[in-house]
């Protein structure tokens, strides 16, 4: 498994012992234990690597003074918020609540350290089985890794056989969707980062080989969402509530459709059936021998077409080999199409 760094500490400034102590059952509850400080020329050390900052308001004027350069994650807790919210908004932070409300600043904490951003996510369907919807959601996932982003590769499909076997991760420590199935409530996203297997720069939520249908995927899918850049989802066209989830959350998904009349057909059916839950969707066309144009694809589904996926010698022996389907020219172009679709250039 890939070594991660721990997450930094979260920082308290304040001057006064008792707001201290307060903070440090905040960050108890939100799982953390702070870094303290009193000295603004100090807060400067540890300003931009602190997961969240949490600021009495009676320091906010020696902070301003000081000139510190804007961060995210800043919490500004006042015994009246609203004589602190001036200097707090110059400061940059994205919460100030009253020091009686626990609950709030637990929750802001909690937001705060988790990572308040969503993930772009990608959702890729087959219109019909051994279409190569799994190698194209596999190949997308690796090609982010290639672009300095943080992807997750999420298997959607319980009988699929598992993604492991597609990325060659299947040896690689983590937990698995049987490990995390059935979370209640909320699942920090910091915490699956790290223990999800690691693979080549790629993380994955994996059913592995003993697929089985989940029934708390909400929560995991969640804190994907807040703890990587990228989240791309192999879906099944069945659609289940795993699948719907995943669709759901997703700006793009993208159906990957045989050139042949069945496949299109099956296409068809599976676009009214996603017109329900997605987005965008587009279609990826996969070469069929005497198939039509992949151009009379799009046309008949009335969707753009990103790419077509052709032949590729290398990839059936890649796969087995477990060196992923990255190195495979046409499915990468596929999922360069795909990425550059959603904008991660």
């Amino acid at each position: 498994m890939d070594v991660r760094e721990p997450p930094a500490a979260p920082l308290v400034v304040t001057h006064d012992e008792s707001f201290a102590e307060s903070a440090r059952r905040w960050c108890a509850a939100a799982g953390r234990e702070p870094e303290t400080l009193a000295v603004a020329q100090d807060v400067r050390r540890a300003w931009r690597s602190a997961s969240a900052v949490l600021v009495d308001a009676r320091s906010l004027d020696s902070l301003l003074a000081v000139d510190l350069p804007r961060r995210d994650e800043v919490v500004v807790v006042a015994g009246d918020p609203r004589e602190a919210w001036r200097p707090a908004l110059d400061l940059g932070a994205r919460d100030v609540l009253a020091d009686d409300e626990d609950a709030a600043i637990v929750g802001a904490l909690v937001r705060a350290l988790d990572g308040s951003g969503e993930a772009c996510a990608i959702a890729v369907v087959g219109a019909c089985g051994g279409v190569g919807a799994s190698t194209l959601a596999a190949a997308a996932a690796g090609l982010a890794v290639r672009r300095d982003l943080r992807p997750v590769l999420v298997d959607g499909d319980p009988m699929g056989g598992g993604l492991d076997l597609v990325t060659g991760a299947e040896a690689v420590d983590g937990s698995r969707w049987n490990d995390l199935d059935g979370a209640v409530g909320h699942v920090g996203a910091a915490e699956l980062v790290e223990n999800l297997p690691v693979h080549r720069g790629l993380a994955l939520v994996s059913f592995g080989r003993a697929g089985r249908p989940v029934h708390g995927s909400a929560p995991v899918i969640s804190a994907a969402m807040r703890g990587f850049d990228v989240v791309v989802a192999d879906v099944p066209r069945h659609l289940d509530d795993l699948g719907r989830e995943l669709v759901s959350r997703s700006v793009l998904t993208v159906v990957v459709v045989p050139r042949r009349l069945r496949g299109l057909v099956a296409a068809r059916a599976l676009v009214d059936r996603l017109a329900s839950w997605s987005g965008a969707v587009a279609i990826v066309t996969r070469a069929a021998p005497s198939g039509m144009p992949a151009a009379a694809v799009g046309k008949e589904l009335g969707l753009p077409v990103l790419a077509d996926l052709g032949t590729s010698r290398r990839l059936a022996a890649d796969l087995e080999h477990g060196l992923g389907p990255i190195h495979a020219r046409t499915v990468v172009g596929a999922a360069r199409r795909v990425l550059d679709t959603v904008g991660l250039r």
